[in-house]
């Protein structure tokens, strides 16, 4: 009985130790059949039959695996699907809040895997990476702009949580790949008022990153101020010209 205590209070301890980081980064699905088979026919046609958040797991696993085989075409391939499953779960989550977020917690993982990998695969098919990490953050932004529809405090939570998630899972090495995919998506889609535009290799003292709700209140509530002056200002031209007539000197 007492080896039985033993072993089972070391279970415990060794799930408190390690779940945590076991769960900070989710594993991909096996890729299954891979566009570079001749078979791939069937697995798109069982697509049709799967939920489209599995599609889009498997399909980032299978731009990996082509990208470490060095096959571009291959690659483009299953961009094109995993392009059209996040596009069909868009549909689906329409604007529900928590299925967007789990939405964006999903393509914010893919971008987790995909940094990684763009640090193995050959140089040739890098661009290819690339390509497949901008389209995950187009997808976590419009999943975020669809929370933002109906609850904009849970969307900027979100935003902040799911960049973080990506930075601190990302080696320093490739988050020079990162701020280059998010930029792309902010010159594609315009100024983000969800997640402004940051660089993640500059962070505050206590380690959180610029651009906060601290720092953007901070700038608002400048900005405000200074309107305020500007119409005091302003009112008092115009009681001054309609008293005395007087035009101020410029």
């Amino acid at each position: 009985m007492k080896k039985l205590i033993q072993i089972f209070a070391f279970v415990v301890a060794s799930l408190v130790l390690f779940t945590p980081l076991a769960s900070a980064q989710r594993p991909l699905p096996n890729p299954g059949i891979t566009p570079d088979s001749p078979f791939y026919f069937v697995e798109t046609f069982m697509d049709r039959f799967r939920q489209p958040e599995r599609v889009a797991d498997r399909k980032a696993a299978e731009m990996i695996a082509m990208a470490e085989k060095n096959n571009v075409e291959a690659l483009q391939r299953a961009e094109e699907h995993y392009n059209r499953a996040m596009e069909r779960a868009e549909q689906r989550a329409g604007d529900d809040a928590n299925m967007n977020e789990e939405r964006a917690r999903q393509t914010s993982n893919h971008m987790v895997h995909l940094l990684n990998a763009s640090e193995r695969v050959p140089e040739q098919a890098r661009e290819g990476i690339q390509r497949a990490m901008e389209n995950s953050a187009h997808a976590r932004e419009r999943a975020i702009e669809g929370i933002n529809r109906t609850d904009p405090e849970r969307a900027r939570g979100v935003a902040e949580s799911t960049l973080e998630e990506v930075i601190e899972n990302t080696p320093e090495q490739a988050r020079e790949g990162l701020e280059r995919a998010l930029e792309n998506v902010r010159k594609e889609r315009g100024p983000d008022h969800i997640n402004p535009p940051v660089n993640i290799t500059e962070r505050g003292p206590d380690g959180e990153i610029p651009g906060g709700p601290e720092d953007r209140n901070g700038r608002e509530g400048q900005e405000n101020v200074t309107e305020e002056v500007n119409n005091g200002q302003n009112d008092e031209t115009e009681n001054r010209e309609e008293n005395t007539g007087e035009v101020p000197p410029v």
